[in-house]
């Protein structure tokens, strides 16, 4: 069984940060400390992502991850509100 191993947790879009990533490990995209949502920005991690081969999920948002067919959403286990459910 090919299990993924390793999660990346990244804020910002850093190509050499990704780069030095092995193909089992998965990105997931969280930036706590902004409240506007960058759809571009996210595309953009996708797309890299997409050509390294490498899964890319976003954290706290499923509708968004779904809309943007994202390879998954991350709800961390601090998360208590539904929020993101609805």
């Amino acid at each position: 069984m090919n299990m993924f191993r390793n999660y990346y947790f990244i804020k910002k879009f850093e190509t050499k940060n990704i780069d030095k990533l092995d193909k089992k490990t998965i990105i997931i995209y969280r930036n706590y400390s902004s409240k506007i949502v960058n759809e571009e920005l996210i595309l953009k991690i996708k797309k890299y992502c997409k050509n390294k081969k490498i899964k890319f999920y976003l954290s706290n948002n499923i509708k968004l991850a779904i809309k943007l067919d994202l390879d998954g959403a991350y709800i961390p286990s601090f998360n208590k509100n539904t929020k993101h459910l609805a």
